[in-house]
């Protein structure tokens, strides 16, 4: 698979390419349910383009950006809502204004990503890197109105101004990071290793990235207290979303998804051979041991891509250094801290992908293998593609 001259213009273009092909397939499959296709656009047209995407935590996103919070929406940090509210009041749409943030603050992260990965693993494993970014089964959400995008844009470029020897950038940047996921605390041990000073009057060089990402989550508490009268509002809203965070921290995730294990590995074996119709008696079993075994293969898929993500945090370290390693660590630690009721580890395929240091490390392994690389690219855009659709119906929970 060839890159474009430019990084960005190459993510956008696939990215662009798989949003119109899910327009163009939810057209021919007209939604029937509540998967309807969002109308927040322009025209039917619009609405097919931009709203393919806008389901599950989208429609949160909106409702902050059009009406405020209220307690359970606390869980949704605040910038990207606030940009989706400023750029919607200016084209007329907060919909298509998410979607266009999502996608051009998405293709910074990529252009970023190939940036901080160059110099350490060469070209060919930077653009590979880019290319596993875009063609990962949830980056759907680049083209519709999620956070990812903006917070990978500010997580990479944090991190690529830390690797340049500018402390006071990569603080504001991780700040702002912060400001749009709690997830970008997972920046601040990599920030400082990166930074590490040779000699005590160095030591300062820290402060940034230390002190206003801490400042940036002191802002959000004072904007939920204000608006909520909760500063912890972030916190007490994950009851809401079915999330317990615990004292074991990570732990704890891991320990629910293991849990679980034999109890989604015995769904998937006793999947229905058929679901039934309406007028037959035994089509709300089969369809309960169908939803079982979809539940089950969830777990499972999320487990497995928490395993692979923890081994390719050990080939960051290896092959990148500590500062990747911490991130992701960190990363994968905050994700798995809050564990849900019947997915422990609900949405961490979606969680993986913006943990950059991840897919460097992927790349590192596939770039000079030419069978293994294309076979890689091509299930991904195979998988990227049916995951999009099944979105976009409001099948899969991402």
């Amino acid at each position: 698979m060839r890159v474009l001259r430019h990084p960005a213009a190459t993510f956008v273009a696939i990215r662009a390419a798989f949003l119109v092909g899910t327009g163009l397939a939810l057209v021919w499959a007209v939604p029937s349910s509540q998967a309807a296709i969002s109308s927040g656009g322009y025209d039917a047209l619009s609405d097919y383009l931009f709203g393919g995407f806008a389901q599950w935590d989208s429609n949160w996103y909106l409702s902050i950006a059009e009406d405020g919070y209220r307690s359970e929406s606390a869980a949704f940090f605040p910038l990207f809502p606030a940009l989706v509210h400023v750029v919607g009041a200016a084209i007329g749409s907060k919909m298509v204004a998410g979607v266009l943030l999502s996608l051009a603050a998405a293709a910074v992260g990529a252009w970023a990503i190939v940036e901080i990965a160059r110099p350490l693993v060469g070209d060919a494993a930077a653009r590979d890197s880019m290319l596993l970014l875009a063609l990962y089964p949830t980056a759907f959400v680049f083209t519709s109105v999620y956070s990812e995008g903006l917070f990978l844009a500010f997580a990479t470029t944090s991190f690529l101004a830390a690797q340049r020897g500018r402390p006071w950038l990569a603080g504001v940047l991780a700040a702002l990071a912060v400001a749009t996921r709690l997830t970008g605390l997972a920046l601040v041990p990599a920030l400082v290793a990166l930074l590490w000073p040779r000699s005590r009057a160095q030591i300062p060089r820290l402060a940034p990235v230390i002190l206003l990402p801490l400042m940036a989550v002191a802002s959000v508490a004072l904007l939920f207290d204000q608006k909520l009268g909760d500063s912890l509002a972030f916190v007490h809203a994950q009851r809401y979303w079915a999330r317990d965070p615990s004292w074991l921290g990570p732990l704890s995730g891991v320990y629910e998804a293991l849990a679980t294990l034999p109890e989604s590995l015995d769904a998937l074996a006793s999947l229905p051979a058929r679901i039934g119709t309406p007028d037959d008696p035994a089509s709300v079993l089969e369809s309960l041991g169908a939803q079982n075994a979809q539940v089950g293969l969830w777990n499972v898929v999320d487990l497995l891509v928490l395993a692979g993500a923890v081994a390719l945090t050990v080939v960051a370290y290896r092959r990148l250094g500590l500062a990747f390693a911490l991130f992701s660590a960190a990363s994968l630690a905050i994700a798995t801290s809050a564990p849900g009721g019947v997915l422990p580890l609900h949405s961490m395929v979606r969680f993986v992908m913006v943990d950059f240091p991840v897919l460097i490390a992927g790349a590192t392994l596939i770039s000079d293998r030419p069978q293994l690389r294309t076979g890689v690219l091509v299930t991904l855009g195979a998988v990227t593609a049916v995951a999009g659709v099944a979105f976009g119906r409001a099948i899969w929970i991402a």
